[in-house]
């Protein structure tokens, strides 16, 4: 069956994990990007005009904002692929740097302990029955990553370490990402989970190195990225849906956090329009 299996949300950014046949249309994206088999059919993916093979031993390696598409055959056999998608203000966190391009080629093998990792998070995430799933994924993800990162980027990283999560602050991330668009009632969330306000800020900093606010503006960014790309809905339409009262209240809010406006960023990220598969 072919879809998504899984999806974690981590401090980092976002995991994925999912099987499909289906051609991707060039698009872009703010994230650090990086796309590794798990099993199946090998593939290729167009990244700004070069191709790159996703195979057993090679794994595809995305900066911020480069196109990128997989003209798959529908008719073929499917792939799964773990997908990550790195914030680039969680790279930079801590002293660490981080440039406009971190990753400095585009293709990169995959070693013994990569395909360890790898097999072992595909796991988790499809079967997440264990009451320490959660941690240890979390876990496995941050190993992935160093080792990915280490020697592929020009990335200044410290040492990434795990960061435990409080089982009340799980739930309320669980209930943001219920509903990723809404504006959320802070005071309601802190309720909801058994936390007065001031301890829930405090938990939720600790936990998760933001504030819940920008927790759910993140959220709600993604949600309207992902709107962006994948329709064509009118952004006075996704802005409603955000909770804006004005299209251009949605633009202020976009901008100041991608550095485009909904209309910029969509002409970048649907470029598909503009090109043909080979």
């Amino acid at each position: 069956m072919v879809g998504v299996i899984g999806v974690h949300q981590g401090l980092f950014g976002r995991v994925s994990l999912f099987r499909t046949n289906q051609p991707v249309h060039v698009h872009a994206h703010p994230h650090v990007h990086a796309l590794i088999k798990v099993e199946g059919r090998d593939g290729a993916y167009d990244v700004d005009g070069t191709r790159c093979p996703i195979t057993d031993d090679e794994m595809v390696l995305i900066n911020p904002w480069v196109p990128h598409a997989n003209w798959r055959d529908v008719t073929e056999a499917p792939i799964t692929i773990l997908a990550l998608y790195v914030e680039a203000g969680w790279l930079a966190r801590d002293g660490g740097t981080v440039g406009r391009r971190p990753f400095t080629r585009q293709s990169a093998r995959v070693d013994p302990a990569i395909r360890a990792l790898v097999a072992r998070i595909a796991t988790t995430m499809t079967d997440a029955a264990s009451p320490n799933a959660e941690d240890d994924l979390e876990a496995s993800i941050l190993a992935l990553l160093q080792r990915v990162l280490a020697d592929n980027s020009s990335v200044d990283l410290p040492e990434i370490a795990a960061r435990a999560v409080d089982h009340r602050i799980r739930k309320a991330i669980a209930l943001m990402r219920a509903a990723p668009q809404t504006l959320q009632n802070l005071d309601g969330l802190a309720q909801g989970v058994g936390l007065s306000r001031s301890r829930f800020f405090e938990q939720f900093s600790a936990s998760t190195g933001m504030t819940p606010g920008v927790y759910n503006d993140t959220l709600r960014l993604e949600y309207a990225i992902e709107q962006l790309i994948s329709s064509d809905r009118a952004a006075g339409d996704i802005a409603l849906d955000l909770g804006f009262s004005a299209p251009g209240h949605f633009s202020r809010f976009f901008k100041n956090r991608i550095g485009f406006t909904p209309r910029e960023y969509r002409r970048v990220a649907n470029v598909a329009a503009q090109r043909e598969p080979d």
